[in-house]
Order: structure tokens, then C-alpha cells, then sequence
């Protein structure tokens, strides 16, 4: 038997399958991950709870490799929005300019409304993961303005001609010009609340009888001592 007969016979080496690709298009991923950074809650959304629904089935991987090469650019676009949307914000609060520019924005020019759609439709999904949250702010009429510019993009079903404003194709361009500045508001309030959530809570008060030993020392009555004052 020659080398060729030899190479031919050989049984062929089976190729690992390709790792299973993330469901969303780039612009549902940003508007979902720009989602998850934003969420107004006290804690973060962790990982574990935001990654799974990246695919519409529980994904399978063959190794860790394939784990590094499909969520490692998800994972560094994560941190990449967390840190452009604190860097914006900054920059709102000190010169008062909206500098932000979520994916569905190129340049100055006005937005498609299907890419608006889209980038609005991963957002969703975001707040899904959330709705105590999010539900609280559509409830509170203090709150309720962040989240109107999104509401006409939501994917809640078509709509009645009838129900259709004749101007709404013009208010959908000014909400969507709205939406990077409701961004960086979001991700305020998620600051403020991650803040109170990690401040001492202050010293509870106990009330002192007036025939009880008083605090200080005295060995008298707290109402023959500090109590009198």
C-alpha cells in the first residue's frame, strides 16, 4: 500500500462545530447592553442575568475558547458604553452639552426610524429584566418625561390609523434626537441610587425613660440629669 492508499484510508479528524452566534443584530446589542448599564436600581444588573437572553436558546460551547471569542467583545463593548456614558455625562453636568451617541446615531445626521427601532427593541429587552424598575418610572409623574422618547419606538403592536397622530412621524425625529440626553439622565439616577444604597443608614434614636439611669455616667435619673436641659 502506497503513502497515497495510506492518506486516503485515514480517518478524517472531526471539526468542532462553530460557536453558536449571539441572536441580536449590533444594533439591538448596543441598545440591550446601553439598556442594562443605564437600569436606574441601586445594584447593578450582574452578568449572569443579562447574558443569557443574548440568544433565543441556551447556547451550547464546546470550550472556554469558544466562550472567549464570542461573549470577550460583548463583555469589552459593556465596559467601553459604561465608560462613554460617564464620560458624556460629565460633560453634561459640566458644560451642559449632550456629546453622547448611541449606535443608531451617525454623525449629525437625523437617524433612520427602522435603526431607531431596532436599537430601541434590545433596549426593551433590557428593561424587561427589570420591570419593577422601569415600571416605576412610567408610573411617577417626576420620572415619566425620561421615558416617553422611547415609547413610540416599542415594539407594542400596530396601531390603529385612527390612533395615529397626523403629526407623528415628526414627533418620533424629536424624540429620537431625545434619547442620548434621557441616556446620560438614566445613568444619573442609577448613580444617585447606587449611592443611597451604599451610605451608612443613620444611627437609630432609642427614647430614654425619665426613671431610667441616665446615659452619661451620673448614676442619677435621666430626668435629674440631661433630661432637664
Amino acid at each position: 500500500m502506497t503513502m497515497t492508499d495510506t492518506a486516503a484510508v485515514r480517518p478524517a479528524i472531526p471539526m468542532s462545530s462553530p460557536a453558536p452566534q449571539i441572536s441580536m443584530s449590533p444594533l439591538e446589542l448596543d441598545g440591550y447592553l446601553t439598556g442594562i448599564v443605564v437600569t436606574p436600581k441601586a445594584a447593578p444588573i450582574l452578568p449572569q442575568r443579562w447574558i443569557a437572553p443574548l440568544w433565543d436558546a441556551e447556547p451550547i460551547f464546546n470550550d472556554d475558547l469558544q466562550i472567549k471569542l464570542v461573549l470577550g467583545p460583548v463583555i469589552n463593548h459593556y465596559n467601553a458604553l459604561g465608560i462613554e456614558i460617564d464620560r458624556s455625562l460629565k460633560r453634561l453636568e459640566t458644560d451642559k452639552i449632550v456629546d453622547y451617541r448611541p449606535r443608531f446615531l451617525l454623525g449629525d445626521q437625523k437617524p433612520a426610524r427602522d435603526a431607531v427601532r431596532a436599537w430601541v427593541r434590545g433596549f426593551w429587552k433590557a428593561m424587561a429584566l427589570e420591570p419593577g424598575t422601569w415600571n416605576a418610572l412610567i408610573e411617577d409623574d417626576r420620572t415619566q418625561v425620561v421615558i416617553r422618547p422611547f415609547l413610540g419606538f416599542f415594539d407594542l403592536g400596530e396601531l390603529e390609523p385612527d390612533d395615529i397622530a397626523d403629526d407623528f412621524e415628526d414627533m418620533l425625529d424629536e424624540h429620537a434626537a431625545l434619547i442620548p440626553r434621557m441616556i446620560l439622565i438614566l445613568r444619573k439616577l442609577a448613580r444617585i441610587r447606587h449611592a443611597a444604597a451604599q451610605a451608612p443608614w443613620p444611627p437609630r434614636q432609642t427614647k430614654i425613660g425619665r426613671n431610667e439611669p441616665c446615659p452619661c455616667g451620673s448614676g442619677r435619673k435621666y430626668k435629674r440629669c440631661c433630661g432637664r436641659n
